[in-house]
């Protein structure tokens, strides 16, 4: 297993407070605005009475309980994109796509989301970049797709 180079007097929690700080300067300065993760929902149920008397798959009196999803809230840069890939510019916005940047310790938080909603407008995750670092500080960057671009 590798180490982390050494630098003397690198301050990882500085470097983090920092980072989150420039971030939350990019955020939308209403909350109810910035981006809330949504987890998945569990369902849970007797899997016992998922089959019927005759041994079938499938009984119709099973009812599985699902959970509410858990919605989680971290600072994160976000880059708007449109159709083509280009960044769009402040104004009015429509993109297809955004660029969401986290730090190590916020993205273990909402690792596994389904969606994130920015602003009212949901989109899907796509897809996790490889991880950067930035000496003991990890960076990580994901894909994700208006719910409108299906």
């Amino acid at each position: 297993m590798a180490s982390t180079p050494q630098i003397p007097n690198f301050d990882a929690a500085a470097v983090r407070e920092g980072l989150r700080l420039a971030m939350q300067v990019g955020l939308p300065p209403d909350t109810d605005d910035q981006p809330l993760f949504v987890m998945p929902t569990t369902v849970s149920g007797d899997a016992v009475n998922v089959l019927d008397a005759a041994g079938t798959p499938f009984n119709p009196s099973y009812r599985p309980t699902r959970s509410v999803p858990a919605t989680v809230r971290v600072p994160c840069a976000i880059e708007y994109f449109d159709g083509a890939g280009k960044i769009e510019s402040f104004g009015l916005v429509a993109p297809s796509h955004v660029l969401l940047t986290l730090l190590d310790q916020d993205f273990a938080q909402v690792k596994g989301f389904v969606y994130v909603v920015i602003g009212g407008n949901k989109y899907w995750f796509e897809r996790e970049f490889a991880p950067l670092g930035l000496v003991d500080v990890g960076v990580h960057q994901i894909k994700c797709r208006s719910d409108d671009e299906g």
